[in-house]
């Protein structure tokens, strides 16, 4: 790019090298975090058990982004609890920075070894969350009412051959009317974005523990293929027993607490 060549400078002895963890995190916490002055402490992290994989499980303790927007949010203020899974790294792994105000221009220095790599996800879904969710749901369930045409007077008797033949015409034309109204609230109908769909599926979840794909496409009105996406996501299928084959959300989602 006519800057000159990247120096990479590992100013560190290997005893002294630091031990970095590579964590990612959701985009609403790393936002929150961002806004903090340097130096502010971000949270608390307690150790807990390893999961199912062998990997180290931890509890993140953090200030709640601002509007509550996590899932495990408190009250304003309050901190909100995130879980945090590490494993190790696939391979050798080095964190690199610029170097200070003195150093040569494009080089980096040797920060440490990432010795740890893994990532944050909610701890559950609190009360203000699934209040959050509710009160989407209720907002993207807005739908256009149809009005009905009472046709009750067709069954009186028409004495007239005229008059018979409009009444079946007017027949047809309100069918003919009325079904292209609904292609064209089909077609009108918002689609929903990746996080509301992930709001609805929440929603639905908190009503019963296991659905049908089918069954929950027809329950939101969204189609099979755009919920496919974030049932692999958030879900998981059951593989024996009397709900074999229907999702439930997975355990980090609240997924078998029931």
């Amino acid at each position: 790019d006519g800057q000159g060549p990247l120096i990479l400078c590992a100013r560190l002895a290997p005893l002294a090298m630091s031990s970095l963890w590579l964590v990612k995190v959701p985009r609403h916490l790393a936002e929150s975090w961002q806004q903090q002055p340097s130096g502010h402490s971000l949270g608390v992290v307690e150790p807990g058990v390893k999961d199912a994989m062998g990997r180290d499980t931890y509890t993140l303790r953090t200030s709640a982004a601002p509007g509550g927007a996590g899932p495990s949010s408190g009250e304003a203020g309050g901190d909100v609890e995130y879980k945090l899974t590490l494993g190790a790294p696939t391979g050798g792994m080095y964190s690199f920075a610029p170097g200070g105000p003195d150093a040569p221009a494009g080089e980096m220095v040797l920060e440490g070894r990432v010795t740890a790599k893994g990532d944050v996800s909610a701890a559950g879904l609190s009360a203000g969350y699934k209040q959050l969710v509710r009160s989407r749901q209720e907002a993207a369930s807005v739908r256009a009412e149809v009005e009905a045409v009472d046709v009750d007077h067709l069954n009186q008797p028409l004495k007239k051959a005229s008059e018979i033949h409009r009444q079946k015409q007017g027949i047809r034309d309100g069918k003919r009317e009325r079904a292209e109204q609904k292609q064209k609230a089909a077609k009108a109908q918002k689609k929903l974005s990746r996080e509301e769909l992930r709001d609805l599926v929440f929603e639905k979840f908190e009503l019963q523990p296991h659905w049908h794909k089918a069954d929950l496409a027809s329950e939101t009105g969204q189609r099979p293929t755009d919920l496919a996406p974030v049932l692999d996501e958030l879900c998981e299928r059951e593989k024996f027993g009397p709900h074999k084959m229907e999702y439930k959300l997975k355990p980090q989602y609240g997924g078998g607490a029931r």
